[in-house]
């Protein structure tokens, strides 16, 4: 899906991220913010970003050229293919913003909203063409980190498949839910893991730092390259009894592997993960994901050696 011009409203950290995206994507942009100086901002953003954003690829046409400020948001409305919404996170403010924004765009363009947490059947309360605005969560910064999580419900389903379609196109990795939750997938888990932090801390089982690098050198390693439930997968001697071994991660959870929690898995909704997993992740077995694995997490501590290295000879 092509679209000729982007905007972006709200020219703050994400949304002057979302501005660089969308710019190496090879798209207009144009960036509304009410303060005029957010104009700078934007700019020494995209100027910070571009070295990144050329070894990463630009598209035929990508030049900070394309990229407009304007504190005007009719002006910054005017003929858009898609509007990425970044204010401030405050519901109230979202609201009546995205219904501006509703009022002055074609009732066929897209409003995506990056709140970090809101519900869009909250967002969307004032809009006139309610079926058309949707969260479009990414994870900061977005011209690096490729995550948008797409949620809207059963209203806006014409609007998430648009988006999903669009954020595909401008190299986006897309996870759209299929009912609305607060905080959405990924804040859900890493706050899930900020929890255990706080529990080992509060504990004296370990400082902050060692605490990061436990998690930075061990387990952050493989989710770069597959999700928690492959890992776990691979973790299994014999994928045909996976079942077996969900029951001894359930026995796990509940001697004390975590923080006391607030839920508890029962074995019936285990046994439905496990069955998820060995249909979907494990439908073809380990072998393709072990070489998957191997091969990701080797070339991700090699890269990471060589962009430790190259800023310490540039800090010294």
């Amino acid at each position: 899906m092509t679209l000729n011009k982007v905007t972006c409203v709200g020219g703050g950290l994400i949304g002057a991220g979302w501005a660089a995206h969308f710019m190496r994507a090879g798209l207009d942009v144009v960036v509304h913010d009410q303060s005029a100086e957010r104009r700078d901002f934007l700019m020494a953003t995209i100027e910070k970003a571009m070295p990144t954003l050329e070894k990463l690829g630009l598209a035929d046409g990508a030049s900070p050229a394309r990229v407009r400020f304007t504190t005007d948001l009719a002006e910054a409305l005017a003929d858009t293919g898609f509007v990425q919404e970044s204010a401030t996170e405050d519901v109230d403010a979202k609201t009546a913003l995205i219904a501006q924004i509703d009022a002055l765009t074609r009732e066929d363009v897209v409003i995506a909203s990056s709140s970090s947490g809101f519900l869009a059947e909250n967002l969307r309360s004032r809009a006139r063409h309610p079926e058309r605005v949707i969260i479009g969560h990414p994870f900061n910064p977005p011209f690096l980190v490729p995550l948008v999580e797409i949620a809207g419900g059963a209203l806006a389903r014409k609007a998430a498949d648009s988006a999903t379609a669009f954020y595909r196109s401008t190299g986006c990795e897309v996870v759209e839910l299929e009912r609305e939750i607060d905080g959405y997938i990924g804040n859900r888990i890493q706050f899930a893991v900020l929890r255990e932090v706080l529990y080992l801390l509060s504990q004296e089982v370990a400082d902050l730092e060692a605490i990061d690098r436990a998690i930075a050198t061990g387990p952050a390693i493989r989710w770069a390259v597959m999700g928690p439930s492959s890992v776990f997968f691979l973790g299994a001697r014999d994928p045909s009894l996976y079942g077996e071994f969900v029951d001894l991660l359930a026995h796990e959870l509940e001697s004390g592997y975590t923080a006391p929690p607030s839920f508890q898995p029962d074995k019936a909704l285990m046994r439905k993960y496990a069955d998820e997993v060995v249909r979907g992740i494990g439908s073809r077995g380990q072998a393709d994901l072990m070489d998957l694995r191997n091969a990701g997490v080797a070339g991700i501590r090699k890269a990471l050696a060589r962009a430790r290295a190259d800023s310490e000879k540039s800090a010294s």
